[in-house]
């Protein structure tokens, strides 16, 4: 029985692996979704609010909170939308959910969107806890 040489091996196993495909698509599992948004007299609807939390991981509550700061406008989550009094721009909504998600759900260590927010009950502090890496980096409190 004779010998293989290890680097035959090693081009072999290098030769059946699939090639890789370096498209965006390819390489981004994620896309931020957007808002719905419907406004009707002075008020704003957010048609799709409580499948944009899903998709974040994040309480609808603590989102509104966020944007509702942001603006300075009153607002409640009834069912699966958001109200809020006022009429605000689609784009404006849009960007503060872009803003949401970088400073709220995106890990700062190795940017995976798979992350869960926690606050400390003793001490008035927050901070992401990601699923992929484990780190766990403080953020602001909304």
């Amino acid at each position: 029985m004779g010998e293989i040489d290890y680097m035959e091996l090693l081009e072999r196993a290098y030769k059946n692996l699939p090639e890789k495909r370096l498209d965006a698509a390819a390489t981004e599992r994620f896309t931020l979704p957007r808002f719905e948004v419907v406004i009707s007299g002075k008020r704003t609807f957010i048609t799709n609010f409580k499948k944009v939390a899903d998709t974040l991981n994040r309480k609808p509550e603590i989102i509104l909170r966020y944007i509702l700061k942001e603006i300075g406008a009153p607002g409640v989550v009834e069912d699966q939308m958001a109200v809020i009094q006022g009429e605000v721009s689609p784009k404006t909504l849009n960007l503060l959910l872009n803003r949401f998600y970088e400073m709220y759900v995106k890990c700062p260590v190795c940017g995976s969107p798979d992350t869960k927010l926690v606050k400390e009950r003793k001490r008035k502090y927050m901070y992401i806890e990601c699923m992929a890496c484990g780190a766990k980096s403080p953020v602001k409190p909304i």
